[in-house]
């Protein structure tokens, strides 16, 4: 595996951002991945941030949030240099560390992840799709077969824009993302052909968690105010155009 450095004044700050026991560094990819989370952003850094925040005003627990490469996440959570990953899962796998021992919290949001097309290829067959594109550190375990097999190859790239423009320029046959980024992305975009969601190939709903080393009484109490404040957490999701993924997944198939 190729290394990722980390610049040294990241890591110093990473170390600044702990002023007491009741302020949490979260980290995140540094990658955009609005509405859900974009912390490199100066203003609004997304959903995740915004339920934070708003449980950090109900409780006085101060976050400060980090964005850095994927495959970085998890080796600062093992020195301690953050104290919590945003998003990850139970059901995911690095290399880092065994999820075993890490806590979760419950999903402060579900999302739906799957292939988009340009629209007149909408419905074609899947052997169609040889090359797939894809943000680096991401792995559509759903594709894996068709990897395997050498009938789809990955093409990686740094994030989402990139992947649509490689579908854009053909370079690629489809790109997975997730469905809420790809339709905030390309409400943004003016240089590209109307791509969809084909919901007859893969696709799938994942949950986003947040995990921890070292503090599973906060993951803990984050997981009881979501429990606790439906309206909250509604409201939120709303405002940043997130809605129920199953649901969004049936209106796809009976387009």
């Amino acid at each position: 595996m190729r290394a990722v450095y980390f610049p040294l004044s990241i890591l110093l700050m990473l170390i600044s951002l702990r002023p007491n026991a009741e302020t949490y560094v979260v980290a995140s990819q540094n990658i955009p991945y609005y509405p859900h989370y974009e912390f490199s952003s100066e203003v609004d850094k997304g959903f995740a941030w915004a339920l934070l925040e708003v449980y950090s005003k109900h409780t006085g627990v101060s976050f400060e949030y980090v964005a850095m490469p994927v495959l970085r996440l998890q080796v600062e959570l093992e020195k301690g240099n953050v104290d919590l990953v945003y998003p990850d899962h139970p059901t995911w796998t690095n290399p880092v560390n065994d999820n075993k021992t890490k806590h979760y919290s419950a999903p402060l949001t579900d999302s739906l992840v799957g292939t988009f097309v340009k629209a007149p290829r909408y419905g074609q067959d899947i052997s169609r799709i040889r090359k797939l594109a894809i943000v680096l550190g991401f792995s559509p375990l759903y594709w894996q077969g068709r990897i395997d097999s050498g009938k789809t190859k990955l093409i990686s790239v740094a994030d989402n824009k990139a992947a649509l423009y490689l579908a854009q320029l053909d370079r690629a046959d489809a790109v997975d993302m997730d469905y809420y980024v790809a339709n905030y992305l390309l409400s943004t975009l003016s240089d590209v052909d109307d791509f969809v969601l084909d919901p007859n190939l893969p696709v799938t709903t994942v949950e986003f968690c947040l995990s921890t080393l070292n503090n599973p009484e906060l993951v803990a109490d984050i997981s009881e105010f979501i429990a606790q404040h439906p309206d909250v957490v509604a409201k939120l999701k709303a405002q940043y155009g997130l809605d129920d993924p199953t649901e969004r997944l049936k209106k796809l198939r009976n387009q």
